[in-house]
């Protein structure tokens, strides 16, 4: 709720994204063993990486990996003995920093990024959801009590709250349909 705030009614964060979604790039560039002729990242024209040659992977690196908000877990895993509040403040920072990737990302797929129209939106798209999919419980480790045990747990009770509220979603709109 808190990033949909900064979202809209103030600057959005776009510097630091770029700066996390061209990293991203290439990172995973330099994990497939690419040559890096450039790296780049201006206020005006955005950001790129210039490398020998791409692959899917690459392309989609910035949509998949959630780079700010998994180096938010690692700090908490590091910190986690130091204070009882690590984990809730933890939580608090990966769904500001989720939230703003989810946007972001969103943005990238509405825009026509050029990342996601080398592989084609839809097969994009599904990539990309796939992994965030993967994610989610990765993400919430830190914060649960239980930790790598409880993410399991923690994953089938937010389906499960996901489910209720989309069926009281539903729910609404038909109403709102029968109204109309």
């Amino acid at each position: 709720m808190a990033y949909l705030l900064v979202h809209f009614f103030l600057r959005k964060p776009e510097r630091f994204y770029l700066w996390g979604h061209e990293f991203s790039h290439l990172v995973l560039a330099k994990l497939f063993f690419r040559k890096i002729h450039q790296f780049q990242i201006s206020s005006r024209s955005g950001g790129k990486v210039v490398m020998n040659r791409t692959n899917v992977m690459i392309d989609l690196a910035p949509y998949i990996f959630p780079l700010y908000s998994v180096g938010t877990g690692i700090a908490a895993m590091v910190f986690r003995h130091v204070s009882p509040w690590v984990p809730d403040i933890y939580l608090a920072g990966a769904s500001f920093l989720f939230t703003m990737h989810l946007f972001f990302s969103a943005e990238g797929f509405l825009t026509g990024q050029p990342d996601l129209r080398r592989s084609g939106r839809l097969f994009s798209a599904a990539v990309v959801l796939f992994f965030l999919m993967l994610w989610i419980p990765c993400l919430m480790a830190p914060g649960v009590s239980a930790g790598w045990e409880g993410a399991a747990e923690a994953y089938r009770e937010w389906l499960s709250a996901g489910g209720a509220a989309t069926g009281r979603f539903l729910a609404y709109v038909r109403s709102l349909w029968v109204l109309w």
